[in-house]
């Protein structure tokens, strides 16, 4: 490594000082690490950009990944000659870090890989991962007791030190920095959906002509995870692809926490052994990091993994082999199946093994994963948080598959919940694209405007139940209120807007491939879950695989159902009401009861409790409901 090597080194949150620290350390990159590191990288400049990411930062991972991509330009300007580039990032600095390095090879924003690449973009030749994350974080129930107890309040006063700083205009973002950088939260989807796009276009350069260079892996950029063997709060799962792996290698930091990590320069064994570490992460050859003694294999990273992750190629596989077009690297199409509320989804894996029976007649490698959120109670669907918490769930769970096979076009077929959270992971993320969508019974808005994402999803096929009360009496109801944390709707039962309804004979005038077509049952016979159903499978297999329409004699809704669906506004809000009263009709009697007959103080008590445990028992029937 000579004098013509830039060593970027970004710093991770929070800032010595800040009050809910405590006292620890905060995430900056200090001098002492800078010095230490120019020392033992004598002939390589070590420069650390400044920026502020301080405990209540409010600005934008976006904007903030753009404000580091044209201070390293910058610097790289001001350096003629530089001819190798080491981008090092610590705890939540590395996720800027791996965004830097996506639109430095031309990546934009959804994902694709299309702007020119910048002119120091090739002489990236290694990303170096300190205690850092590539798939978000999230609070785990490892975590010791006090980051547990923090961590609530801390989020807390982080929303609502931002809703100051919206309120004085100074926020650059509406939710706060760190809460950006969540598992599922689309600005860390979308980096690793690049990440894949930038790599699979990097692969098909590097087989015509590849960069010899030690940092390299088989002439690709190369990226070295140091992992704290005592780190609390990024956990080896936080910092791994799931899909091929040869450009990366892993190294622990014994006796090391996730503050540790940057703490290089003292005389104690702790310290002089990350110091190794980390120069030889910048430093050494790919291949002997790779095979050294340091070296954590692939496999015994995926033992932190959850085993659905890895899915069925076994990612750790890609250790072993020298070739990077694996099993995955053949799928061309993955169509993700997703069910409801109230549903274990037993009849997702029927329909995927529809899909799969129908790829084989038609020789199509395909993949057809059934990931299961759990559970999800009517109180969920209602509540913003749950149904948001779900969609950047359903969002990570595409960017493994991508990651898994990079070449694939992704389709969707969901059923209730799953529909929004779909339509709803497209609004949030615009690295989220979709060939073909299959809706059955779905809770989305009738006016979403599906033109808009025409760019990003092919063809839509939406089942309207011709008696899907389930629909009408609740997401129909809630979207004529408008109300803006419940934003589910009626399609299900009464059908998109825009969309046209399919004739007997299937398409009429079938549009051009390259047109986004909506298309619609209208009516399937039965209720909620009837476009679910056995005589359903086939069709809904050749639509997501083929974008063909199904051929249905049309059906109409009889006046009763008409006239009862009529009634769905009246009806749900005297059961919101009905609802109400349960929870709050025994404390408010009991408590009055007591008064008026003047009972002792400690009966008033008892009967106070009495009626607040009637009032938990009506909440956990609701929930369950």
């Amino acid at each position: 490594m000579g004098s013509k090597t830039l060593i970027v080194v970004v710093r991770g949150w929070t800032t010595t000082g800040d009050v809910l620290l405590l006292g620890k350390n905060g995430g900056e990159i200090r001098p002492a690490f800078l010095e230490t590191l120019a020392a033992e990288l004598r002939e390589a400049e070590v420069w650390a950009p400044e920026v502020d990411l301080s405990m209540f930062c409010m600005r934008s991972a976006e904007a903030l990944s753009q404000e580091l991509f044209g201070m390293i330009d910058g610097k790289v300007r001001s350096m003629p000659g530089v001819c190798s580039i080491v981008l090092v990032g610590y705890s939540a600095g590395s996720l800027l870090v791996r965004r830097v390095f996506c639109m430095a090879h031309g990546a934009r924003v959804d994902g694709t890989v299309g702007e020119p690449a910048a002119s120091w973009a090739d002489r990236i030749d290694r990303i170096v991962m300190l205690s850092g994350i590539t798939r978000g974080w999230e609070q785990s129930s490892a975590a010791p007791p006090l980051v547990r107890f923090i961590a609530p309040i801390l989020s807390f006063t982080a929303v609502a030190v931002g809703w100051v700083k919206r309120m004085a205009r100074t926020a650059g973002s509406h939710e706060p920095f760190i809460h950006q950088l969540r598992r599922g939260a689309p600005f860390v989807v979308s980096t690793r959906i690049q990440y894949v796009n930038v790599f699979e276009k990097l692969r098909a350069r590097c087989r015509a002509t590849a960069r010899s260079v030690p940092l390299r892996a088989k002439g690709l950029p190369s990226t070295v995870f140091l992992l704290g063997a005592k780190d609390e709060l990024v956990s080896p799962a936080d910092c791994t692809e799931l899909g091929p792996r040869i450009e990366f290698a892993f190294i622990e930091l014994p006796r090391s926490n996730h503050t540790d990590a940057v703490l290089i320069d003292g005389a104690d064994d702790a310290a002089v052994g990350r110091r190794k570490r980390l120069v030889a992460a910048i430093t050494h050859d790919f291949d002997a990091l790779k095979n050294g003694q340091w070296a954590i294999s692939a496999s015994d990273i995926d033992d932190y993994l959850d085993p659905m992750d890895l899915m069925s190629s076994g990612a750790a596989d890609d250790e072993a082999s020298d070739d990077d077009g694996d099993d995955n690297a053949a799928v061309k199409q993955a169509v993700i199946i997703m069910h409801g509320i109230r549903d274990n989804g037993f009849w997702t894996k029927r329909v995927a093994r529809e899909i799969k029976v129908l790829a084989r007649t038609k020789k199509i490698a395909v993949r057809a994963p059934t990931p299961s959120y759990g559970y999800f109670s009517m109180l969920d669907f209602v509540s913003l948080r749950g149904r948001d918490q779900a969609t950047y769930w359903f969002m990570e769970r595409y960017a493994d598959i991508k990651s898994h096979s990079p070449a694939a076009r992704i389709s969707f077929v969901g059923h209730s919940n799953g529909t929004y959270v779909a339509a709803r992971a497209l609004e949030l993320c615009e690295a989220i694209a979709f060939e073909h969508v299959v809706f059955a019974g779905s809770v989305v808005r009738r006016d979403f405007p599906w033109p808009d994402y025409a760019g990003r999803v092919k063809a839509v096929l939406n089942y309207v139940g011709r008696g899907d009360a389930v629909v009408a009496f609740l997401p129909a109801v809630f979207e004529l209120l408008r109300l803006p944390w419940l934003d589910v709707g009626g399609a299900g039962a009464f059908g998109f807007k825009e969309a046209r309804r399919l004739p007997a004979c299937g398409c009429a005038a079938p549009k051009p491939a390259s047109a986004f077509r909506l298309d619609e049952v209208r009516f399937v016979p039965g209720g909620h879950g009837a476009a679910i159903d056995e005589p359903y499978w086939p069709e809904i297999a050749r639509f997501a695989l083929e974008g063909s329409s199904p051929e249905r004699k049309p059906i109409g809704r009889d006046s009763r159902t008409r006239l009862f669906f009529g009634c769905a506004p009246l009806a749900t809000a005297i059961g919101g009401l009905a609802f109400g009263v349960m929870l709050l009709l025994p404390v408010i009697a009991v408590v009055a009861y007591a008064i008026e007959a003047r009972l002792p103080l400690i009966h008033i008590l008892l009967a106070f409790l009495l009626s607040v445990f009637v009032s938990w028992l009506a909440s956990r029937f609701l929930r369950q409901w």
